[in-house]
């Protein structure tokens, strides 16, 4: 039997191109939730401190 010449392995695999971008979208998905839970956070102490 003879196999064929496409590994699966590195058909799922993402491509040296694509890796940054997926980097870059997983530092934009951090951002956004530490940039909500900062101001939730701040609006939490803020409740707190002024009623």
């Amino acid at each position: 039997m003879k196999w064929p010449n496409v590994d699966p392995i590195r058909l799922h695999r993402p491509s040296a191109e694509r890796q940054p971008n997926g980097l870059k979208t997983l530092w934009l998905v951090i951002a956004v939730i530490a940039t909500t839970v900062a101001v939730a956070f701040l609006l939490y102490v803020s409740i707190l401190f002024y009623a």
